[in-house]
């Protein structure tokens, strides 16, 4: 089985056809189903129905087994290999030159720089460059299998967080990741966009974003009926995040409901009971934030709603 994410599905023929010559033999299944990260294996399904030999999982490190259950992670007999899909994109001195304009802006004394796995070997070299303009830059080690130098998660930000920085440069495209940053460190996050050329301050877009996020738990503080949402995608089953929320309901005096989904959207959401107050989801954190921010309801991620059940505003939670 050989699973891609979206954007290097056109090459899945080629692939294919390259792990046909070095073995004949070998029957080639091509998972056609969008695979958002190692936490999105479809793993008990494919075991189910086709019992592969082998799942080649190209494009992300192995998923931490501490974010997940035992029971959703890899466990039987079909084996999964794990194959980076690095960027040969690379910055130049004037893009760099772009990059120090941004952070003369703030008075930031350590700086921390970390991406995600495809650009990680250009994290070095950008750490070397702030290091020689006298700014104290570092990054995170590399924690094996599951991190590489300097990587994030959409929903792991420890490494960034060990660093203890005054501002974050974050090496990638797209909003996923640095939005996630800001929100986990509330701290300056400076994009620099390989793909683009591009560097960009995200530093109002996190703070726009945060506060509809105090928003959304102010809606939610009142909430007598809650509902909490478990995953069924292969990383992304948590009972261990349901018992401690449960466990808060039930000492609060909070009626609530479980429900299981593999797909959730906000169509989803309206076809459940209206008696629902307030969700919080324990699959992925982003869902209340990118997908589900314009439901008619609160709809929380673990943290936010660890804040809203204990009644500590003053520092945001995210993701749990």
């Amino acid at each position: 089985m050989l699973q891609l994410p979206e954007g290097m599905k056109p090459l899945s023929i080629k692939i294919a056809d390259c792990i046909r010559q070095k073995c004949p033999r070998a029957e080639i299944y091509i998972h056609g189903d969008p695979s958002y990260g190692a936490c999105d294996l479809s793993y008990p399904e494919l075991e189910y129905y086709l019992s592969p030999d082998l799942i080649i999982h190209i494009g992300h490190t192995p998923y931490p087994p501490e974010l997940a259950s035992k029971k959703s992670s890899p466990q039987g007999k079909t084996r999964v290999v794990y194959i980076p899909a690095e960027s040969r994109l690379d910055v130049d001195e004037n893009l760099l030159e772009d990059l120090l304009r941004f952070i003369e802006k703030y008075d930031s004394g350590n700086i921390g720089v970390v991406g995600t796995l495809q650009h990680y070997r250009l994290i070095p070299k950008i750490v070397n460059r702030l290091r020689r303009r006298g700014y104290n830059a570092s990054t995170s080690p590399a924690r094996p299998p599951y991190f590489v130098e300097g990587q994030v998660l959409g929903c792991e930000y420890g490494s960034a967080l060990m660093l203890k920085s005054d501002l974050y440069v974050y090496v990638g495209g797209g909003l996923f990741h640095p939005l996630g940053l800001y929100l986990a460190t509330m701290k300056p996050v400076i994009k620099l966009d390989p793909y683009h050329q591009k560097v960009e301050d995200l530093t109002p877009y996190g703070e726009k974003t945060y506060k509809k996020r105090m928003y959304k738990i102010m809606q939610a503080m009142n909430a007598k009926h809650w509902g909490l949402v478990l995953g069924l995608k292969t990383g992304q089953y948590r009972p261990w995040l349901e018992k401690q929320l449960s466990s808060l309901l039930i000492s609060k005096g909070v009626k609530y409901d479980v429900f299981l989904f593999e797909k959730l959207t906000i169509e989803a959401l309206r076809s459940l009971p209206q008696e629902i107050d307030a969700y919080v989801v324990t699959s992925c954190p982003r869902l209340p934030i990118d997908d589900l921010a314009d439901f008619e309801k609160p709809v929380l991620t673990p943290g936010e709603a660890v804040m809203v059940l204990t009644g500590k505003l003053e520092r945001y939670r995210f993701p749990w």
